[in-house]
């Protein structure tokens, strides 16, 4: 242990974050998801301020699955499973992690985690408060001394000048007289985004999280503490015919001052120098530097049809909505910008993503995965480092093939291209781990994914749910309504909300999350989901008279056979279940994939015909 006296910072909540995925990934702890799981709810605590409420009854009921009248005194379940995780953690830091700049202890006596940093050897502990006190008075001294210095060379600059190199790039306004180019404003938001997330070493915010604040009056400075980021651009767009008006805005949070601003007049023929030009201009004043990319343009034109990148634009712009209609909206105008550039692989990939999408949530997955698939393939033939055709082609492997080892290829490439791909790190947890029964290591995933994007209702949902395939559920409830807080119409969420209740037996919250879900979706006739609820709750003959209506309808839309398996297994027949499931397997419906963690489904692992039905599946079986 090195003395108080030597020079030593503290670890970063990045840095630590990374050294625990390492640790959590590491041979040594990998094979036990119950201590990584531990370790994982103790820092996140930790970190969140929250290492106060780090007791033996709440580490139990948050971690091991205990009842909230959970007595230690009992069940020494904690104090055990913390003297492996001490244990573990020693071995770790003796052999493999022995050069780690950041350590992560659990000290004994308690279960709130110490960090610390580690030079040659030698371990700081900045755990202590008077230690970690005098670590931050040193650092002061040093910054102190560094920026009299700066100011000696350079000279005083104002303090709109010392902007971090991070950013959040709102939604372009629409200020066209028809108020018709809301698609146009948002594309070029998100291209310029690309552009941006490509610089080496400078930190945007991803494009969910941004556009949370879309058409919201918010102050620049509580925006930039939301999104951890320096500074925010806002910007306005009039198009008149080909005539196009951008006005652009860099503002710093730490003071809302103007860093930088201009109007650009420009044909439209010209909005991909345009982007490039406002993408430079932003790190020109933010003083990133470019590093190889040199002068080489930050956006590159996808295609040279200005007619088929107009339709592109609109066709992403629905696809984003996550509903039916506008998504088969989006797969008419993606094919109608590929008639128009054959060569645009953008455009196959936003396709390949709209097929998948209703393969899995609206339509037969024979009549659109293998266009998914085709699409995927075709933007890869033309452009093989786009990451968001590696993603969908990996759905389609998991979801319809039954293709682990390829679904998991292809996300981990797409990784492999940009490690900071949100919709990589949620597909690879969503779709590939959890599918294997591997929950904990698919909740860490997806929490990368909400590091990346904090405020995307999809991840945060779809964490909740996680949660509940776990058995965490009032972890799941509590996840669900964060989300909401975030954005309280997005049906989703309360759909999750729901089967999270369901599966506690929680009947009228149930009814309430569900019945709010159909108000926002515009549903008005009975579904699965009722006849699930009212099968739960012992109304029978109502579970049946819904089923039997539903199967009725199925001629005009497409029910799941594993969302209808589900309500069979409510209404105990398991023989119906599985004759369900047979008609799922033949049509590849996507709900199969989830077999081994869906609890609506639990109660059918112990039939001999759920393993062999598993291997089917190509998912491993338990021993």
């Amino acid at each position: 242990m090195a003395s108080a006296t030597q020079s030593r910072l503290e670890p970063s909540e990045e840095s630590i974050r990374a050294a625990l995925r390492k640790l959590s990934s590491s041979p040594r702890f990998a094979s036990s998801e119950r201590l990584c799981r531990f370790l994982s709810f103790s820092v996140e605590q930790t970190l969140a301020g929250k290492g106060d409420q780090l007791k033996e009854t709440i580490v139990g009921a948050e971690v091991f699955g205990r009842k909230p009248d959970y007595d230690p005194r009992m069940d020494a379940v904690v104090r055990i499973e913390a003297v492996k995780l001490r244990a573990r953690l020693k071995e770790y830091y003796d052999n493999e992690g022995r050069d780690e700049p950041v350590r992560i202890d659990l000290p004994k006596g308690g279960y709130v985690p110490a960090f610390s940093l580690q030079t040659s050897g030698e371990v700081a502990d900045v755990s202590s408060p008077v230690t970690r006190r005098l670590w931050i008075a040193a650092l002061a001294l040093v910054l102190v001394a560094a920026i009299g210095i700066w100011l000696l060379v350079r000279g005083r600059r104002p303090a709109s000048d010392a902007a971090v190199p991070s950013i959040a790039v709102l939604p372009f306004v629409d200020l066209s007289e028809a108020k018709d180019q809301e698609y146009f404003c948002d594309g070029m938001t998100e291209e310029i985004i690309d552009a941006l997330a490509r610089v080496h070493g400078f930190h945007v915010a991803a494009r969910s999280s941004a556009f949370a604040f879309k058409n919201k009056q918010q102050d620049i400075r509580e925006i930039g503490r939301k999104l951890n980021v320096g500074a925010v651009l806002e910007g306005s767009v009039r198009k008149s015919g080909n005539r196009l008006r951008v006005t652009a805005q860099l503002n710093s949070v730490t003071d809302g001052y103007h860093l930088w601003s201009e109007t650009y007049e420009r044909e439209m023929k010209d909005i991909f120098a345009l982007q490039d030009e406002i993408s430079r201009a932003i790190v020109s004043t933010l003083r990133v530097q470019l590093g190889e990319r040199g002068k080489a343009p930050l956006v590159s034109a996808p295609t040279g049809n200005l007619e088929a990148y107009d339709l592109y634009l609109e066709a992403r712009y629905l696809h984003s909505k996550w509903r039916p209609e506008p998504m088969r909206q989006s797969i008419g105008l993606f094919e109608r910008a590929i008639a128009q550039d054959p060569s645009f692989a953008p455009a196959y990939a936003g396709l390949a993503a709209s097929y998948t999408w209703l393969g899995f949530f609206r339509v037969r997955p024979r009549d659109v995965m293998p266009g998914a698939r085709e699409a995927a393939q075709k933007a890869l033939s033309i452009d093989s480092r786009l990451g968001a055709a590696h993603i969908s082609l990996g759905d389609v492997k998991a979801l319809y093939d039954w293709d682990w080892e390829g679904a998991r290829r292809e996300y981990e490439t797409a990784l492999q291209i940009n490690p900071d791909d949100w919709g990589a790190h949620f597909s690879y947890s969503l779709i590939y781990l959890a599918p294997q029964g591997r929950v904990g290591e698919a909740i860490r995933e997806m929490q990368r994914a909400r590091e990346l994007d904090p405020l995307n209702v999809t991840i945060n949902t779809y964490l909740g749910m996680l949660f509940d395939f776990d058995g965490q559920y009032d972890r799941a409830v509590r996840q669900l309504h964060d989300t909401l807080a975030i954005a309280p119409d997005f049906a989703e969420a309360y759909s999750t909300l729901f089967r999270v209740y369901l599966d506690q037996h929680r009947f009228d919250d149930a009814r309430a999350a569900l019945d709010r879900c159909h108000a926002l979706v515009g549903q008005t006739v009975p579904g699965l989901a009722n006849a699930q609820l009212a099968a739960a709750e012992g109304r029978v003959d109502s579970a049946r008279q819904i089923l039997a209506a539903c199967e009725r309808a199925g001629e005009r839309e497409y029910f799941s056979p594993g969302s209808v398996a589900s309500v069979y297994v409510a209404l105990g027949d398991k023989d119906a279940a599985f004759r369900a499931l047979e008609r799922g397997f033949a049509e590849r419906d996507g709900m199969l994939a989830y077999l081994k963690t869906y609890p609506a489904l639990g109660a059918l692992r112990s039939d001999p015909r759920f393993a062999q039905f598993l291997r089917r599946l190509n998912l491993p079986v338990e021993r």
